[in-house]
């Protein structure tokens, strides 16, 4: 396989996460999406509740955002924040979780904490407003009248997250091997070329 390591960030209700266990499925490898938080619980004595609600607070501070990532970036540990602790913790179990061999890490940054590596294929997965409301209600329960407010949300939240802690912007496509539409290429389509792309096919 030419990537061992494939890393899928999103779009709320795009198909993701899906597309990243089909992947997993295909290729007989692990797929890890809220396992990362849970493991991150676990070496922060905490419940991942907790965490995501770290998440939160970390999404919508702008002086975290202005500030933590420029320290982190630089390799600065010590007197971290809560919140940065908390994506220093998640850091050291995505680089664990690679170390034990091929995987798909689904979000929290996984592609930019790999980054060093040049065995990782990057992917982002986006889709129409259309599709992603119909998979909201349909995949999530989400009601119609919530639906436009919880993808505005999810998508910001993820968006905030990625720049605070990377300084660089989520849903740039300079940032991945593939930009996937599924809302076009459906999401069988989007995890064959996934599967494809990770074993080097033409």
């Amino acid at each position: 396989m030419k990537y061992h390591i494939i890393t899928i960030e999103r779009e709320y209700a795009s198909g993701g996460s899906e597309i990243g266990t089909r992947v997993g499925l295909q290729l007989d490898i692990p797929c890890y999406g809220k396992e990362v938080l849970e493991r991150a619980a676990e070496k922060m004595n905490t419940v991942p509740e907790r965490l995501v609600q770290l998440e939160e607070t970390t999404s919508n501070s702008l002086l975290y955002s202005l500030g933590m990532a420029n320290r982190i970036a630089l390799g600065e540990r010590d007197g971290l924040s809560e919140e940065g602790a908390l994506y220093v913790t998640e850091e050291s179990v995505i680089r664990e979780m690679a170390l034990q061999g091929p995987c798909v890490i689904i979000g929290r940054c996984a592609g930019w904490i790999l980054r060093d590596r040049e065995d990782v294929l990057r992917v982002f997965i986006h889709a129409d407003k259309e599709f992603r409301k119909k998979r909201a209600r349909t995949c999530y329960g989400i009601e119609e009248a919530k639906v436009d407010n919880i993808l505005k949300r999810f998508d910001r939240r993820r968006a905030n997250f990625y720049r605070a802690n990377t300084c660089m912007h989520w849903d740039d496509k300079k940032g991945y091997h593939l930009v996937l539409d599924s809302s076009q290429l459906g999401i069988s389509a989007c995890a064959d070329l996934i599967c494809r792309t990770a074993a080097g096919e033409e």
